[in-house]
Parts: structure tokens; C-alpha cells; sequence
């Protein structure tokens, strides 16, 4: 077997975000992760939720679908909870892992995410370790994942 062939593929991150800088650092987070687990992670950003149902509608037919979405929920145009039981309404994207990386602290609006469709609710830290922790998390536990494939604790 040659070495393209056992090279594993590289985990595709889309994020879902508006914050420019918050993406930058989320971004800055996934290049730690990479040192980390030694793992390519292609990385896409939407900065709404109008933009990222179009996207993952379309990239669901040619095989280029992320393997976890990464999902603020104040956005324009359409928001997270909002994308959340769009996309969970999909018999094709429904089992896409999400997970909800939000500045609100508030259960409510946690309880409502994960209602809607949310994988996990983390609220975004002030510091780039507890951001590494969590974007590590993400990915380890999409790797395991495909779209389309619902897990045991799913």
C-alpha cells in the first residue's frame, strides 16, 4: 500500500461565524489541534446561516461535506437556532455533527441549542488554552464521524 493510500483524510471544519476575529483565533485553535494530533483539518468559514445551509445543501451531493460544523448563534440573515432545525430537517444532513461555540451563558439559550439540534454548547473562553481544549474536542470527537452516520451516543 503506498503511502497516499494509507494517509488518512483530512477532517473538514466549517465555521459558521460572523466575528471575524473570533474566527481568526477559532482558526488559530485548529492550528494547535493539527500540531496535536499530527492530522490535516481543511477549514471553510460562512458568516451566516443562509450561507451555510446553501453550502452544506450543495456540498452533500458532491461529497465534500465537513465533518463538523462549528456554530455561533447571533448571526445575520439566518441565525443558529434558526439553522439548526433547518439542517436537522434534513434527512441527509441531519446526523452532521454541530457544535455550538456561543458567548451567551444563559441555560436557556443552551437548552434551546440543544433542543434545536446541537451536538454540544460551549461558551466561547477568554483565553487561547481553554479554546485549544475545546477545538481539540471538536475534532476528536468528528474524526470518529462521518456524515450520515449516526454514532451510539448520537
Amino acid at each position: 500500500m503506498s503511502a497516499v493510500e494509507t494517509k488518512e483524510r483530512a477532517c473538514r471544519v466549517l465555521i459558521i461565524e460572523d466575528d471575524q476575529d473570533d474566527v481568526f483565533l477559532f482558526k488559530r485553535a485548529l492550528d494547535g489541534v493539527r500540531a496535536i494530533l499530527n492530522r490535516e483539518i481543511e477549514c471553510e468559514q460562512v458568516d451566516n446561516g443562509l450561507d451555510a445551509i446553501f453550502l452544506v445543501s450543495r456540498e452533500e451531493i458532491t461529497d465534500k461535506l465537513p465533518d463538523v460544523l462549528v456554530l455561533d448563534l447571533n448571526m445575520p440573515r439566518l441565525d443558529g437556532i434558526k439553522f439548526l432545525k433547518s439542517l436537522r430537517r434534513s434527512l441527509l444532513l441531519k446526523d452532521l455533527p454541530v457544535f455550538v461555540l456561543t458567548t451567551s451563558t444563559a441555560p436557556s439559550i443552551h437548552e434551546e441549542a440543544m433542543r434545536a439540534g446541537a451536538d454540544k454548547v460551549f461558551v466561547k473562553p477568554n483565553d487561547a488554552e481553554a479554546l485549544l481544549a475545546i477545538a481539540l474536542e471538536i475534532v476528536t470527537s468528528a474524526a470518529g464521524r462521518r456524515p450520515g452516520q449516526a454514532t451510539a451516543d448520537a
